[in-house]
């Protein structure tokens, strides 16, 4: 393939002498932790929007409580989805450096929407948090700040899924000129239906593990849980079926390079084991679908099962990785190891030249007065601080006026700057004039 790629600096990835499985491990736990942060604020969001709307309709306390207490894994997931998203990101910028970087170019400066996107969704969030009592009387208002936050945050995904798109297949590089003819095509569509019915679902299971938390604390926040394990059930029950066929189907909307490539990998058969554990934990949560309060242990199996296929199809998806990009990290590794065997080549060059060139000596006094500090103040023949070397000799004092004047210092003789007492021996002294008389 006559790849167009970036290699006018190649680089050599840093990797401190660790086997490159270990940021391959690395990148794919840290943005399982991450995309668990986001999936949650995503599906969280909305499900405080949502019951804070029934609220109000059905006239029900239970489901505005539930409301509110949704608002919490919501800015929770707002700080750790942030904070853990900076190291999948460092990491696939270290490795991938200059497909990243291209990447974010050519989606920029739309890219710049996920820092001010997510800084107005956040704060948009926290305002509709903190002023839940206040506006309680003023629900129609609240509930416009709180869906213009999940709005926001649901143009996050798509920006930053062109990005991630595009590195992914840098053969696109010289096709795609803006964000939009990335963004508007199958792959990306794909991805986000995805995304979004994984938020769904993983939702789903967090409001199951959090209600059986609410219901064994008792009170009125009991009657919240019973209403959060009702609805996650149903939440995971009508995003999974459709998750579990989309799936598979995701990984083969790449390039037909990548695609065919990832057949014939290892990788081929995550996709397929990722629904495989959705439908059993569909099963498992059928069988307990009409019970109205779960144990902890069923809701924690729950919640390992969801995590379980949410890190299978972040290896998945790393796959694509391994398989974009084989074939232009081994052209980058040869235009590296080109450039630094030209570098070495010529730098053996010059060190051979200046071992042949002849050695300039210096005149003794010029490199004592170079060491006594005087060329900072006075030149050979142009004006610093002091007066040049050149009109000083031809002023014509004697010798013995001139070492004098260095070793007791002087004043007035050339403007107001005085010329301090200066260190030296007669005989240096001595040489230094000798030298600077030579000099008119």
């Amino acid at each position: 393939m006559n790849w167009k790629l970036p290699f006018d600096i190649p680089l050599v990835v840093p990797t401190m002498g660790l086997p490159g499985w270990f940021f391959d491990a690395l990148g794919v736990i840290v943005f399982v932790v991450h995309i668990a942060f986001i999936y949650t604020l995503i599906g969280a969001s909305t499900a405080s929007v949502l019951y804070n709307i029934t609220g109000v309709f059905k006239k029900s306390k239970t489901d505005d409580l539930l409301a509110y207490k949704m608002t919490n894994p919501t800015t929770i997931s707002e700080n750790m989805g942030a904070l853990w998203g900076v190291a999948p990101l460092l990491v696939i910028s270290v490795l991938y450096t200059g497909f990243f970087y291209t990447a974010i170019l050519k989606v920029s400066p739309h890219i710049l929407h996920i820092i001010y996107g997510n800084i107005f969704a956040f704060l948009l969030s926290y305002a509709y948090k903190f002023s839940w009592h206040s506006l309680h009387h003023h629900k129609g208002f609240h509930i416009a700040i709180g869906l213009v936050a999940v709005l926001t945050f649901y143009t996050l995904p798509p920006v930053f899924m062109s990005m991630s798109n595009l590195y992914l297949q840098p053969e696109t590089f010289a096709t795609v000129q803006n964000i939009w003819d990335i963004m508007l095509t199958p792959l990306t569509g794909f991805r986000l239906l995805n995304f979004f019915l994984t938020a769904f679902s993983f939702t789903g299971i967090v409001m199951i593990y959090l209600g059986v938390k609410w219901v064994k604390a008792g009170g009125e926040d009991a009657e919240a849980g019973r209403l959060a394990i009702d609805q996650g059930k149903k939440w995971f029950m009508w995003a999974a079926p459709v998750n579990i066929a989309v799936l598979p189907l995701v990984f083969f909307a790449f390039s037909p390079r990548i695609s065919e490539a990832y057949i014939h990998t290892p990788f081929v058969f995550l996709p397929f084991l990722a629904s495989a554990v959705l439908t059993i934990l569909f099963f498992f949560l059928l069988k307990r679908f009409g019970n109205e309060e779960m144990n902890l242990g069923d809701a924690t199996k729950a919640l390992v099962l969801m995590v379980v296929a949410v890190a299978l199809m972040a290896t998945a998806r790393h796959g694509i990785r391994v398989v974009s990009f084989e074939e232009p990290l081994k052209l980058q590794a040869e235009a590296t190891e080109k450039y630094m065997t030209n570098v070495i080549t010529e730098y053996k060059a010059y060190k051979e030249e200046m071992k042949n060139a002849p050695q300039v000596v210096l005149d003794p006094a010029v490199s004592l007065a170079d060491s006594k500090g005087c060329l900072a103040c006075h030149s050979v023949d142009t004006k610093l601080v002091g007066p040049a070397y050149k009109d000083i000799a031809a002023k014509g004092e004697s010798a013995d006026v001139l070492i004098a004047s260095i070793k007791n210092g002087s004043t007035g003789k050339w403007g107001e700057t005085p010329m301090p007492a200066q260190t030296v021996t007669d005989e240096e002294a001595k040489t230094l004039i000798e030298w600077v008389l030579k000099q008119k």
